[in-house]
């Protein structure tokens, strides 16, 4: 089906290569550290995000660092400060997860959510899922590659899962974040001269689960992470159900996924990022989520290259 889809792949990497030369990106007044990754979807952004925020607030690297995210799958335009109101159809999930462990903006353009969040006192901007964004001038790039998931078939969309040449990802990124173990060897295709940091995905401690029958369900970008993260923590997995991608949950999924449940005497389990597009429902008690996060090998290592990187010397 690639070789097919192939003339479609060429086209698409031909749009996403005359976006970029045709932008020109607006600097703000604060740093901007940018997040993402060079395949669409299923590489662990969202969590890495939230676990590099959290190593700048620890480190008081920066005092008031803000996310801003486009804020996908979403209704908000923007630029707007993401409220407590939990709406995953106006906001989008990521953008929820996210405004969970700092202040977030949503923007469908970067640089008016990074302007927008300086001018609010921010004085750094995590830019989640910009790698291929123009507004907004970046001081870093890193781009999160799983190892389990590498870049796939090494084919630009519609014919694989990479959002541009491999090439020219390599070249719009400055260093890169692998989670997990390098199953494709992927650190054989990054350029010497660029970083790579080590992390790892894990279940948040303590999990604390009745020990029942589960049937899992989840709409992410690579399901297959989900299903072996819970064969790892040994639950009692009887089912599983895809969905796709920032799938909406209706009340129909709902109750048929409560129906199965009840009819096996199990209880349903999904990630968190799922549990926020999920509806209010009456047996919505049912469900448990599976929390994880991601733990860097060597968060100094990763700090020094922040600091050496916004240093006033190197930004100027």
């Amino acid at each position: 089906p690639s070789a097919l889809l192939s003339p479609l792949a060429k086209l698409y990497a031909k749009g996403a290569a005359l976006h970029r030369k045709s932008s020109t990106p607006l600097a703000v007044a604060s740093p901007v550290i940018c997040l993402g990754n060079l395949v669409a979807g299923g590489s662990g952004k969202t969590p890495t995000a939230i676990a590099l925020m959290s190593l700048i607030r620890d480190s008081n690297l920066f005092l008031s660092p803000a996310f801003v995210t486009r804020g996908y799958k979403g209704k908000i335009v923007g630029p707007e400060r993401v409220d407590s109101s939990n709406n995953d159809i106006f906001w989008g999930d990521e953008a929820i997860l996210l405004a969970r462990h700092a202040t977030t903006y949503v923007s469908v353009n970067r640089y008016e959510g990074a302007d927008l969040a300086v001018f609010n006192g921010a004085d750094a901007i995590l830019l989640d899922d910009g790698l291929q964004n123009y507004d907004l001038k970046k001081d870093i790039s890193f781009a999160v590659i799983d190892g389990m998931m590498g870049f796939g078939n090494e084919c630009v969309i519609p014919a694989g899962p990479l959002r541009q040449p491999l090439a020219d990802g390599m070249t719009i990124t400055d260093a890169f974040i692998l989670i997990g173990d390098d199953t494709h060897d992927v650190l054989s295709k990054i350029p010497a001269d660029k970083p790579v940091f080590r992390a790892k995905m894990q279940v948040r401690e303590p999990l604390e689960l009745p020990t029942v029958p589960y049937i899992a369900f989840c709409g992410i970008g690579f399901p297959a992470k989900f299903k072996a993260t819970i064969e790892q923590q040994k639950i009692d997995c009887i089912e599983f159900h895809a969905y796709a991608d920032h799938h909406h949950f209706t009340i129909d999924d709902m109750t048929k996924l409560v129906d199965e449940a009840l009819d096996k005497k199990a209880r349903l389990l999904t990630t968190e990022k799922d549990y926020v597009r999920l509806p209010d429902f009456t047996k919505k008690s049912l469900i448990d989520v599976l929390p994880i996060e991601i733990i860097f090998e060597n968060p100094e290592g990763l700090l020094d290259y922040l600091r050496t990187c916004l240093s006033p010397s190197s930004t100027s």
